[in-house]
């Protein structure tokens, strides 16, 4: 089996697919999936393999546009760098019969990505169904540029082929379709292969998914250790536990008499189950809540949604009317806590926070919800008002590693990553020198995967009239986050490096003064997966 290019996993920010067609695009069609292929389907469109509709039904031959789409998309999801698509990419290409719309754009991006030929010089036939045997040789081509591997499972398949029981089989199609059906990804039936039949919509959204599992499980296998691999699969079972959390109020509030509500159990648990899951890629400790601590939260939530902008403040105002025992406590709720607005649920305000475009001040989201001395949080949620306390009595003993790194050390997700995130790296206070005046010789170096490598040292922030920080994320820059509980945070931005799945990408920071004496130099490896 060939295997001459090894793919590797574009994510966010490097090369990407942007598709926004609609004029010309492939109309929805009128049937739904067979029950069968209900889930399957599902399970395509949710992994973007099918980020279009059929223009026929469901159970009508799949076109070679079509395929093309679910061929291309495939490939991307392996990690094969595919080219930014847009409505005049279709252009530029041999054949003719390409036009605008999704058909066109997709059959020119699996022409360039060498997955598809045309029928002759100048013809791609998109609107033309696509034989099984057309299938296996796409498939495999896809496998190939990705650099997958299928395991042969079936026994006999070579020499079925040679005996002429499939009938014959053209020589450029041989190898594709001896991988295929080796692998067992094309199935026959009582009748043979029938790799001269066509295949539906519902029944090519199946071949993909199924090629897209094993793809994923052998590069997987590949690019990840025993102990990795292990780590990976945890996490995807903490990342299953939220992103649905529903209704948020089990006793709605109402700002105008000032009342605070109540907050439903699932609703807070989901975001609690997101905040535990970014601390578990950090490789911290979960926290847990108390329905007494919500309470006291949702006092500062009605506050803030009562308030407004005057109310996001070290000091929030006092809303006219209300009382001021409830403004006592939810001011002081505020004080302890992170607050944010315009938020859809608590569950997105965590993993916008530690996200968090603010990581150079002093009170970033980030710094507080993967602080290892975090214990116990209170949440609460008004009509897009959200508040995370991580203060009063929420803390315990540093008992973690010397530092805490994000994008993490070890495995870390590609959903929380693109090129423009703040890195970071918060030390364990009472181990390094927390003096901003005296650590001109901070630097740091990020090697990506290709060897390419970005360095800066700390520099001066520079602040505007307002007093302000500003930052421009296109550009690198190395900076000190100001102490607080006696630590200190090395915040950075690398560019121009090249971030691909299960490759290693390696941090060095020196340069780091230890109490003790001397400097300290900190190196740890982060693979995206």
């Amino acid at each position: 089996m060939k295997r001459g290019r090894i793919g590797k996993c574009m994510v966010a920010g490097v090369l990407t697919l942007s598709m926004a067609l609609t004029s010309g695009a492939m109309a929805v069609g009128d049937g739904q999936p067979s029950s069968w292929a209900a889930a399957e389907v599902e399970r395509a469109r949710e992994a973007g393999l099918l980020d279009f509709e059929p223009h026929s039904g469901y159970q009508e031959d799949i076109t070679r546009g079509e395929f093309a789409g679910l061929a291309v998309l495939l490939a991307k999801s392996l990690g094969c760098p595919v080219e930014e698509l847009g409505q005049d990419s279709w252009q530029g290409t041999p054949f003719t019969d390409l036009t605008a719309g999704t058909e066109g754009v997709y059959s020119a991006a699996a022409w360039r990505l060498g997955l598809m030929n045309g029928v002759s010089d100048t013809t791609f036939a998109p609107d033309r169904t696509i034989t099984r045997t057309e299938i296996c040789v796409l498939l495999d081509r896809v496998m190939d540029v990705c650099g997958v591997e299928l395991p042969q499972t079936v026994d006999g398949v070579a020499e079925r082929m040679a005996s002429g029981a499939e009938g014959a089989i053209p020589g450029w199609a041989a190898e594709g379709v001896k991988n295929l059906i080796g692998s067992g990804l094309m199935k026959g039936s009582g009748d043979g292969w029938q790799l001269s039949a066509h295949t539906t919509v519902e029944q090519a959204a199946l071949l993909a998914v199924r090629a897209m599992d094993a793809g994923c499980a052998d590069l997987e296998a590949k690019r990840f250790t025993a102990a990795e691999r292990e780590q990976i699969a945890k996490l995807k079972e903490l990342r299953a536990t939220f992103g649905n959390p529903g209704e948020p109020y089990a006793q709605a509030p109402s700002v105008e008499e000032f009342i605070p509500g109540k907050l439903n159990d699932a609703f807070l648990q989901d975001a609690l189950n997101a905040l535990n899951y970014v601390r578990a890629v950090a490789g911290l400790e979960p926290v847990g809540m108390r329905d007494e601590k919500n309470q006291e939260v949702q006092l500062g939530a009605l506050l803030l949604a009562a308030g407004g902008d005057e109310a996001f403040s070290t000091e929030p105002s006092k809303p006219k009317g209300m009382s001021e025992d409830l403004y006592r406590r939810g001011s002081q709720v505020v004080k302890e806590s992170m607050s944010g607005r315009e938020q859809r649920d608590l569950t997105e305000y965590v993993l916008n926070r530690v996200e968090d475009y603010s990581i150079l001040f002093m009170g970033s989201g980030r710094r507080w919800l993967l602080d290892p001395l975090l214990t116990t949080v209170g949440m609460g949620y008004i009509d897009g008002y959200s508040v995370i306390q991580v203060g009063n009595g929420t803390s315990g003993e540093w008992d973690g590693p010397d530092y805490v790194t994000w994008p993490s050390a070890g495995v870390f997700p590609e959903e929380l990553f693109h090129d423009k995130l703040g890195w970071s790296c918060l030390l364990k206070p009472g181990v390094y020198v927390n003096d901003m005046e005296d650590m001109d010789g901070v630097a740091v170096t990020v090697t990506d995967g290709s060897g390419n490598t970005w360095t800066d040292q700390v520099a001066e922030d520079k602040e505007s009239a307002d007093g302000a920080i500003h930052i421009n994320l296109n550009d690198g820059y190395v900076r000190l986050n100001p102490s607080y509980g006696g630590t200190l945070m090395v915040v950075f931005h690398p560019v121009g490096l090249e971030y691909r799945t299960g490759e290693p990408i390696t941090v060095t920071i020196s340069g780091l003064k230890l109490r003790s004496g001397g400097t300290d130099t900190i190196t740890y490896t982060v693979k995206l997966f």
